[in-house]
């Protein structure tokens, strides 16, 4: 019985890989071979071997990532400008901003708020992040606040 011997070219039209993809192969062990003088080869056997594993194992799909859902995900963030004569007024407002962020549960949606007054444009930034439910409510307070305002005589 004569076995069979592939150089490396040989496999490079039979696999219709690189040669340096098959020699790569054989450095990893994918692929058995000898080596005889300065070149390499590759048995029948060897060759049925690898062709055979690589048709026999299957190809692995990506695990899906669980990311949650998206309301875990999604966060919020809202700047509110508002015209301000003097820091106490943008103060008192802040106080009330923090009073509300501190009867919710701020630890379990990750929010936050950062208060700014620029004296020189008499201008206070509120900004806001979090999960859209608690932006939406601090938006509905600025709201009630602005319809209370409208409405004081």
């Amino acid at each position: 019985m004569e076995n069979t011997f592939y150089s490396i070219q040989e496999l490079t039209g039979i696999l219709q890989l690189h040669p340096k993809t098959i020699l790569r192969f054989i450095h990893e062990g994918k692929i058995k071979a000898q080596k005889i003088g300065r070149s390499w080869r590759i048995s029948q056997e060897a060759l049925k071997h690898y062709a055979h594993a690589e048709l026999a194992t299957p190809t692995q799909k990506a695990e899906p990532v669980d990311f949650g859902s998206i309301s875990d995900r999604m966060r919020v963030s809202a700047v509110i400008e508002i015209v301000e004569q003097n820091s106490e007024e943008a103060s008192r407002l802040s106080n009330t901003l923090m009073a509300a962020l501190n009867c919710t549960n701020r630890s379990e949606s990750g929010s936050r708020f950062d208060f700014f007054y620029y004296p020189e444009a008499q201008k206070a930034k509120y900004v806001l992040y979090g999960t859209p439910v608690f932006i939406a409510e601090i938006m509905t307070m600025f709201s009630r606040l602005a319809e209370i305002e409208r409405n004081e005589p």
